[in-house]
């Protein structure tokens, strides 16, 4: 991910103006890798500004798909409807 998604300029712009984006080492951090259950690399968590989880994403996501969870995530559209949904009225 860190090639192909974190490298595409929109995506860029989309985490550096909606998000507060970090990374987390977790060879270094093993508590926060439990608190979080990362199982494998990479794995997406996002959480509300209150530090409620929304959700995770386990495994590799094309920038494609990526870019569309950044603005399902940020319209707060999980809220209303699964990401199935959205997806959907986005056509």
């Amino acid at each position: 991910m860190e090639v192909e998604s974190f490298s595409q300029p929109e995506i860029i712009k989309t985490i550096n103006n909606r998000f507060v984006p970090i990374r987390v080492d977790v060879d270094k951090e093993k508590s926060i890798s439990r608190a979080y259950f990362v199982r494998g690399l990479p794995t997406s968590w996002f959480l509300d500004s209150d530090g409620s989880r929304i959700t995770n994403i386990p495994g590799y996501v094309n920038p494609e798909t990526f870019l569309i969870i950044l603005k399902y995530i940020d319209s707060e559209s999980y809220k209303s409807m699964t990401f199935k949904e959205y997806m959907r009225s986005q056509k």
